[in-house]
């Protein structure tokens, strides 16, 4: 009863660290922000964790380490993410070059995801019993909200100039994985698995006009809404631990379609657009990845954990338009981990990610975190901080993103 006490209270504390509301970024916000972290361990460590997770824990990460799992595992995961986003516009001398840059509208926003698997394996002394993981987590989320204010430099009332508008660009929603995956153990110490995600989902894009009163003028909205997507990603990882310090892991996705209605209805007043109401299908890329786990020394309770992740963007197709000029991208996920003797770890690690939009747009961040047993839970919190900068026709982009995640993986 204690256990179960236990799990409870602490997966009370993981929810209350997430907080509401919605927002992300602009330069992926159309096709959506990929979501690769899954728990705070591996947020901690940068965003490492294929050859390091195991269970519960890695059963959305790469389906071999499944065959790791002890029994029943049940893990749980809450992540809070605050954006914030501002946006410039160059000043210019007499001879046109740049002597900086004036802030023209800035935003920031929080939101909520949240994630969770379980993984059984049997026990006993059975040559072949794959274990098995089913698990939830949100894949590619298309949320955004923009807004700008317009005013009349010429046109000054009291304290300020005169407002002509409010500009709004709002994104909601995106689309989530149920994960089926199965992970066997096929020689000592080499595992392998597959996993397949159901992806499911609804979300749609906004963008308004906002009038004061006094302008007399009716406000406008153009509505975009996806509904009813739908799609299979499939996932197959192996995991060799025979090497003395070195653990080695390969997972490779192949590509997917997401397929759904959708309909636009334009703003009254444009009436060179037309409403349209048909369906859609959008056709991501594969990505291969390796991960490695490397031990020092047997007396230093140390590992150091990388990543890197392959994903052809160039292949991206969109069945509603003309394809996008996409780069293909190379992330790098970097961490260390040293535990203590009281079950304590202390984790830091640096990730290095360019956009699909285009590669020049690299987003740099700083984790850290710790793991540590709590009423019989193991709780892992960790913390994470990304700066990026890039140019638009306006001017530019600088953008802060702070995530923060806590876990709570339990065995029974």
């Amino acid at each position: 009863m204690r256990r179960f006490a236990g799990l409870l209270a602490a997966l009370l504390v993981a929810t209350a660290l997430a907080s509401g509301a919605s927002a992300f970024t602009y330069a992926e916000w159309q096709y959506g922000d990929v979501i690769s972290t899954i728990d705070g361990r591996q947020l901690a460590l940068g965003g490492a964790g294929l050859a390091s997770a195991d269970g519960a824990r890695g059963a959305m990460l790469n389906p071999a380490l499944v065959a790791k799992a002890e029994g029943l595992e049940v893990a749980v995961t809450a992540a809070a993410i605050n954006t914030e986003e501002s946006r410039e516009m160059p000043l210019h001398d007499s001879f046109d070059g740049i002597i900086g840059y004036n802030t023209y509208a800035m935003n920031s926003a929080l939101y909520d995801r949240y994630f969770g698997a379980i993984a059984y394996k049997p026990s006993g002394d059975f040559e072949w019993a794959p274990a098995v993981a089913i698990g939830y987590r949100p894949r590619l989320d298309m949320s955004y909200d923009y807004h700008v204010q317009y005013r009349d430099n010429d046109t000054q009332t009291e304290p300020m100039d005169r407002i002509k508008w409010d500009d709004y660009a709002i994104g909601e929603g995106g689309i989530s994985a149920f994960t089926v995956a199965l992970g066997q153990e096929v020689a000592d110490e080499v595992y392998v698995g597959i996993g397949v995600d159901f992806l499911r989902g609804d979300y749609d894009v906004r963008h308004k006009r906002v009038f004061p009163t006094a302008a007399a003028r009716d406000d406008s909205t153009t509505w975009a809404a996806y509904d009813d997507v739908s799609g299979t990603q499939f996932s197959i990882g192996v995991l060799v631990e025979t090497l003395h310090r070195l653990d080695i892991a390969v997972v490779y996705r192949p590509g997917f379609e997401l397929k759904g209605d959708y309909a636009l209805t334009p703003a009254a007043e444009d009436t060179a657009t037309e409403a349209v109401a048909c369906g859609f299908d959008y056709t991501y890329p594969d990505a291969i990845a390796l991960g490695l786990e490397y031990h020092p020394r047997n007396e230093l309770m140390t590992t150091v954990s990388f990543d890197v992740e392959y994903t052809r963007w160039s292949e991206f197709e969109d069945g509603l338009g003309e394809n996008p000029d996409f780069d293909d991208t190379i992330e790098f996920r970097f961490g260390v981990e040293h535990s203590f003797y009281d079950k304590t770890s202390a984790r830091f690690g640096f990730q290095y990610a360019p956009s699909y939009m285009d590669e020049r747009y690299s987003r740099a961040a700083f984790s850290a975190g710790l793991g540590m047993d709590i009423l019989g839970v193991r709780a892992d919190i960790g913390g994470q901080i990304g700066l990026r900068e890039y140019d638009i026709d306006e001017g530019r982009i600088r953008e802060t993103t702070m995530l923060g995640m806590a876990t709570l993986t339990h065995r029974f």
